[in-house]
C-alpha cells in the first residue's frame, strides 16, 4: 500500500515513520516544498539513529524503512492509496488541500485527516469522497494508538 503523508513536521514525520515501520507500506511525504519535506525525512533519520544507537534496531532494519520513504510536494500522491493530511490546525487550509488533492489523486484514494479539535464532516463538505479523522497520537511512531473518526460523509 502506499500512503501520502501531506505535511512533515512532528506529526507528519512521526506517521511517515509510523507507517515506513510497518510491512507492505512505502510512504511519500509531501509538504510546500521538497526541502519542507526533507527536513521531515531527516527528522526520521534522527529518530532511527537513536533507536539504533541505543540498540533498539538494527542498522539494516533502519535504513530499509528510509529506503520506503520518498519525498517532495503533493503532486507525488498522485499513486497513493491512502493519503492522510497532517498540515496546520486550519480549517480553510485543511480544505483546499483536499480539495488540490482531489484533482491530483486517482478516484480511489481514501482521503484521512489527522486533526485532533476540527470538524471531519466540515472538512470533507464539497469533496467528490469522503474523509475519515485518523488522529495519531505522539509520538506516531511510538503510540500504537490511532483515533478513527467518521464524518456525516464516511460510510
Amino acid at each position: 500500500m502506499i500512503v501520502g503523508i501531506i505535511g512533515a513536521g512532528t506529526m507528519g514525520s512521526g506517521i511517515a515513520q509510523a507507517f515506513a515501520q510497518t510491512e507492505g507500506y512505502t510512504v511519500k511525504l509531501c509538504d510546500i516544498n521538497e526541502q519542507f519535506a526533507a527536513n521531515g525525512k531527516a527528522k526520521i533519520t534522527k529518530s532511527l539513529k537513536r533507536l539504533v544507537s541505543r540498540g533498539k534496531m538494527e542498522q539494516p532494519k533502519a535504513d530499509a524503512i528510509l529506503a520506503k520513504i520518498t519525498t517532495g510536494t503533493k503532486e507525488i500522491a498522485s499513486d497513493c492509496d491512502l493519503v492522510v493530511e497532517a498540515a496546520l490546525e486550519k480549517m480553510d487550509v485543511k480544505k483546499g488541500l483536499f480539495k488540490e488533492l482531489q484533482g491530483i489523486c486517482r478516484p480511489d484514494t481514501l482521503f484521512a485527516t489527522n486533526t485532533s479539535s476540527l470538524s471531519i464532516t466540515e472538512i470533507g463538505s464539497g469533496l467528490d469522497r469522503p474523509v475519515c479523522g485518523m488522529h495519531f497520537f505522539n509520538p506516531a511512531p511510538v503510540m500504537k494508538l490511532v483515533e478513527v473518526i467518521a464524518g456525516i460523509n464516511t460510510p
